[in-house]
This record gives structure tokens, sequence and C-alpha cells, in this order.
């Protein structure tokens, strides 16, 4: 199994896990069809080079937990709150920039509307990879904003942006044909190198490589990505783990974390929360239970590990009312 496919998108973007015990009507996300949306909501007539802009404001039928077949970059410009992309829960404020990949159900919920409301509280900016990568045979430099898009499989957050951000927005909205296409594609090049961003959802398992390194070890180590990914209940031990990929204890555990940008311990601990969230959002099975089933031993242990990844207790998020009400249930 290699890396880009141990965390695949979920068919359908229920998040629930096949043949999971005591497996419950998962919450499921909206499908929004490209030939649905509805201009009154915001969305354009006609999408210029099939990348469509949008604007809604607070409240709007437009908030809900929901899934589309194309990338979202969504701008927050007005209100806080919290989003939902996928597994993982952000606050957000004005300046928040998330890119979405397809099939990632999200929703944001703003906890500061006042009473009339918000004309504009979001602008996203809808988009499929398919021009890019049949572009990018022609032009190589396109390969930086494809590499961001791999990255964004499952979200990536933008932090410290500034009003420049917006003015992207704002031109991408005004062009038409290959001029939005071209400012589409300075925009992605501009934040595959933006310093302060980080992986949201699934991918926050998944830390992605630097390519030079990612050239000579990748092999070896996507052997014990998948593994892990595989048998992350089991009892893993670095000296195992080395021998799977044919290299010594101390070798695999530089080598683990110059390919993945953590520790081997810490891609272990993150992909069993990532499982765990899973459990808690689609199953009834008790805390203890799933706790033991991811692969911790001990209860005050999973629970010091999921507060400190993902904000909250393992019953807080499973109890989170504002996403429980985005999702119908």
């Amino acid at each position: 199994m290699s890396i880009a496919t141990a965390f695949a998108p979920v068919a359908r973007a229920t998040y629930a896990l096949a043949g999971a015990p005591h497996l419950r009507e998962p919450h499921e996300a909206t499908f929004e069809h490209a030939l649905l949306r509805d201009p009154a909501l915001g969305f354009e007539t006609a999408p210029s080079s099939g990348i469509g802009c949008l604007v809604h404001g607070a409240p709007s039928r437009l908030d809900r937990w929901h899934y589309h077949d194309e990338y979202e970059l969504h701008l927050v410009v007005k209100t806080r709150g919290k989003a939902y992309i996928g597994d993982e829960i952000v606050d957000f404020a004005p300046g928040f920039l998330a890119l979405i990949g397809p099939s990632v159900p999200h929703h944001f919920v703003s906890h500061d509307v006042p009473a009339g409301g918000v004309a504009v509280r979001s602008l996203a900016i809808q988009f499929s990879d398919d021009a890019l990568r049949q572009t990018a045979g022609l032009f190589p430099d396109l390969g930086e904003a494809l590499r961001l898009l791999e990255r964004a499989r499952h979200g990536i957050e933008f932090a410290g942006m500034g009003e420049e951000i917006r003015e992207h927005f704002h031109r991408i909205r005004a062009y038409r044909g290959l001029a939005r296409f071209a400012e589409l594609v300075a925009l992605l090049s501009y934040l595959a190198t933006w310093p302060e961003s980080h992986p949201l959802s699934m991918d926050r398992a998944l830390p992605r490589p630097s390519q030079e390194v990612t050239e000579r070890l990748s092999s070896r180590i996507d052997k014990a990505v998948g593994h892990i990914c595989e048998h992350y209940m089991d009892d893993l031990s670095l000296t195992g783990m080395g021998e799977l990929a044919g290299m010594g204890a101390q070798s695999f555990s530089r080598s683990f974390h110059r390919v993945m940008g953590c520790t081997f311990v810490e891609f272990v601990t993150r992909t069993r929360i990532t499982k765990a969230c899973h459990l808690l959002r689609h199953t009834d099975q008790q805390i203890s239970a799933i706790c033991y089933q991811v692969g911790f031993n001990n209860i005050s242990n999973f629970n010091r590990h999921f507060r400190r990844l993902r904000g909250m207790t393992p019953a807080e998020y499973r109890s989170d009312k504002a996403f429980l009400q985005s999702a119908g249930a």
C-alpha cells in the first residue's frame, strides 16, 4: 500500500468504517451536484473555465453538512464559529482560509450572526483539477500547484493570510476564460509555498514528505505506513517496523521522521485517533471499548492524546451539538 492510497477518500463521504461492529446509520452528508446549483443561492449561472465562484451570507440554505466532486477554496469574510471538515473541528474567524478536497464533507457553523444576518459570510471557489493535470505536461511549473492539491485531499488550513487573499478571490470572480484559469493557478502556486499551513481531517495523520527524500526512501517507508494503517490496533514496535522495511531500528526511526515529518510513535498515535474519530461518529460503542479497539492500552492515555490532537475529549467530540444539528441528527 502506498502513502497516496493509505488514506484514500471514503466513498460517498459517509466516513463510516466498513465492517465496524454495532454500526449505526452515519450522518450522511448531502451531495451537492454541479448541475443542481441554484444561482439564487449565490452560485454563478455559468462558471468560466470550469471554475465556479460562490458568495453567500449567513444564515443561508447552503449551511449544511455536504460534499461535492470539486476542490473548494473557502474564505470566511465575517463571523466566527466552527468549521467541520471531515473528522476535524476547527475554529474560524474572518480571514480563515481552507482548501478542501473532493468528496470531503464539510460545514461552517457561525456562532455570532446578528439578528439581521450577514450578507457576505464566505467567498468560495470550486474547481476540478482536470484542466490543471491536462496542462501540466506542457507547463512543468504547474507541478507546484498539483502537489498542493495532493496535500489537500482531506483539507489544508492556511493561517496568517492578509487582505491580499480576498483580492485574489475577487479577481478570479471578475475574470473569465483563460484569465480566470491563470489567476487560479497563480493563487494555488502562492498557497503551495505559504509557510503557515497545516493539514486537516484524516491528512493530519499523514504529513507530507519532501520531494528529495521521497525519491530515495519512500518505497520502504510506504511499506511501513501501509502496515500501520492496516494494523494500527496491534502492538507496533520500532524494531518490528524496521525489520519490515529492511532497516535497523535507529535507521528506520531517522528515515521515517525525514520522510513523514513526524516520529514513528506520533504517526501511530495520530492514525489511532483518526480511526477512533470514525467509531465515535458512526457507532454506539462505549468510549472505553473504542480506546482498546484502536490500539491504546489504557483510557487515560487515550483521552490525553485525543484532547491533544482534537482539542476536546472523546465524549465532547461524539456529542458536539453543532455538528449533530448540521448533520440533521
